[in-house]
């Protein structure tokens, strides 16, 4: 049976860089090799003081770890936030962030809203030169196997 623990991070950089080998100690060597940067990024997200960082850890019963740790940020200063999850690829070179946000649509006032947080956020992403693991094109992590063109209506 799987099983999962979330251990809440803070303190110095020293302090959660060593509770994070604390944690992170019984995983298979080839997890624990690809983890390196995912617990680098977690001291560094630590370094903000509006940022609640958690390591969560998947358990399968046996006595190493499955390999499964990802990494839970809360904004402190949203209460009404949803967490970000960050995963890792199996090498450890890149990591997903997953966040679902759950926006009100019911007026024009709040479907402009909404437009307006979509938009900041990608904009974010393009001006920070963040860079997709692959080519980043038409259907390429959007869920989407067509361009807009071949759509018909």
């Amino acid at each position: 049976m799987m099983r999962a623990t979330k251990d809440v991070l803070s303190g110095t950089p020293e302090k959660v860089s060593a509770r994070l080998e604390e944690l992170s100690r019984n995983l298979a060597q080839h997890d624990y090799a690809a983890g390196t940067r995912l617990r680098m990024l977690a001291v560094e997200l630590t370094k903000r003081p509006n940022l609640k960082v958690s390591l969560v850890t998947y358990h399968d019963g046996s006595r190493d770890l499955d390999g499964g740790q990802e990494l839970e940020v809360v904004f402190l200063d949203d209460p009404y936030c949803e967490p970000l999850m960050i995963d890792r690829d199996h090498v450890g070179e890149h990591c997903q962030m997953t966040w679902d946000r759950w926006l009100r649509i019911t007026s024009d006032a709040e479907i402009e809203t909404a437009a307006d947080m979509i938009a900041d956020i990608l904009n974010t992403c393009a001006s920070s030169g963040a860079k997709a693991p692959g080519p980043c094109g038409t259907g390429y992590g959007t869920g989407r196997a067509t361009d807009d063109n071949s759509i018909n209506a």
